[in-house]
């Protein structure tokens, strides 16, 4: 007899043609990283007999509907879950990555906050805030093949965090390019359902969930640990235990994780280094509702989601009083994630930026006699956070760019 072990096995995905249609084996699958989870869940309604004995027993009851769900820990690389993104986001990865030379702008000089055009609106050339932006042909080699983050724009000058080599010289040989793909919420929604496949090697079996819909994920980060992203969804409650391997060798998308200590995070315009904890949790709200009306069948027929639903939790040294001033204030926050991988530059990145929120919570620690800094938590619930209509931004709540292929 065999048993099956903890670890020997692998997590599967493939996008169906369509609700109703599955996923096909074989060939095409993506192996999902994953560190760990409840994994594949199957629950059935229990349906209780309200029938009455004078013996003060009862009869047995019944199943009702069936609900299979799913959800992971996992580690985050580049490219590790885009497509998972792109399910939950409900969009489409934009691949189009897009240049600019003097034949949009004349000329550029730079200051020490950002590049200044000559002619022409870095905004009507479609650059947002939140977009990485990489230089070449600049005179200064320290301007060039560096992530630079827009963090705001003008009619002239797209301004960034980074300290760049001050040039007053006219440049009219020279690249200012937004690398990679980029994702945001999208005009019209895309619905896009999965098969889900966990096989268990060691006894070679496999469970199936068929219409399986992305719903939720949460990136998280914590000192000296690496940047997670745990992944969730439901299904119409259709399941199959198979015999075997549903899906053959599917790809592993190869890379390390991105580790906490490289990633650089901006909060209302300044670049933090007091964080202690960190989260941002996105929820589509998927539901598959209780039905009935035809013979042996016990599943929901969709899976329906609502508005996307943005929450974020920050744990920090207390400095000052600033934030809960702006709590206090109703002020307009954003946030920008970078999480880049360790290399040389211009380095491999992620890119999260949350562009319309309002602080919703900045409670401190309680003063103690233990030795250690104060610290506090800042909550921002779902309700505070907005698309971002302005002229600068991706008229989206939350937006990603990544070098990924």
């Amino acid at each position: 007899m065999v048993y099956q072990s903890n670890s020997a096995g692998r997590i599967a995905y493939k996008a169906q043609p369509g609700l109703g249609q599955v996923a096909a084996g074989g060939a095409g699958a993506t192996v999902l990283p994953i560190s760990g989870g409840p994994g594949a869940k199957l629950s059935k309604a229990a349906t209780e007999s309200q029938t009455i004995r004078n013996d003060g027993m009862s009869i047995r009851g019944r199943h009702g509907t069936q609900k299979t769900s799913s959800s992971y820990n996992a580690e985050m690389w580049l490219g590790s879950h885009d497509a998972i993104l792109e399910a939950i986001m409900r969009g489409t990865w934009d691949a189009t990555a897009f240049s600019k030379t003097q034949a949009d702008f004349t000329s550029l000089t730079t200051v020490a906050d950002g590049i200044v055009f000559a002619n022409g609106s870095p905004i009507d050339m479609g650059f947002k805030v939140g977009d990485i932006i990489r230089g070449a042909g600049l005179p200064d080699a320290g301007n060039n093949g560096r992530n630079l983050r827009i963090s705001a724009l003008s009619a002239n000058k797209i301004t960034v965090p980074e300290t760049l080599i001050v040039n007053a010289a006219p440049d009219t040989n020279c690249t200012i390019t937004r690398p990679g793909k980029r994702l945001t919420n999208p005009a019209v929604l895309v619905r896009r359902y999965f098969g889900l496949e966990e096989f268990e090697s060691d006894i070679g079996k496999a469970t199936v969930l068929d219409d399986f819909v992305w719903g939720t994920g949460k990136f998280s980060m914590a000192p000296n640990g690496i940047i997670t992203f745990d992944p969730g969804g439901i299904g119409t409650g259709k399941i199959r235990p198979l015999d075997a391997a549903y899906f053959t060798n599917p790809a592993a998308v190869p890379g390390t994780p991105f580790a906490v200590v490289d990633a650089t995070i901006r909060l209302g315009g300044v670049d933090l280094v007091e964080l202690t904890s960190f989260d941002v949790s996105l929820d589509i709200q998927p539901t598959a509702p209780d039905t009935f009306g035809s013979g042996n069948i016990k599943y929901a027929p969709d899976v329906f989601t609502g508005p996307l639903r943005v929450s974020l939790n920050l744990t920090m040294l207390r400095k000052d009083l600033q934030l809960l001033a702006d709590f206090v204030s109703e002020t307009q926050y954003s946030l920008n994630i970078l999480a880049v991988d360790n290399m040389s530059e211009p380095k491999d990145f992620m890119s999260i930026t949350v562009p319309n929120f309002t602080l919703g919570g900045v409670d401190p620690s309680a003063l103690s006699k233990q030795g250690g800094g104060r610290t506090q938590t800042i909550t921002v619930p779902p309700a505070l956070v907005g698309i971002d209509t302005s002229a600068t931004g991706n008229n989206s709540m939350i937006s990603f760019q990544t070098t990924a292929a």
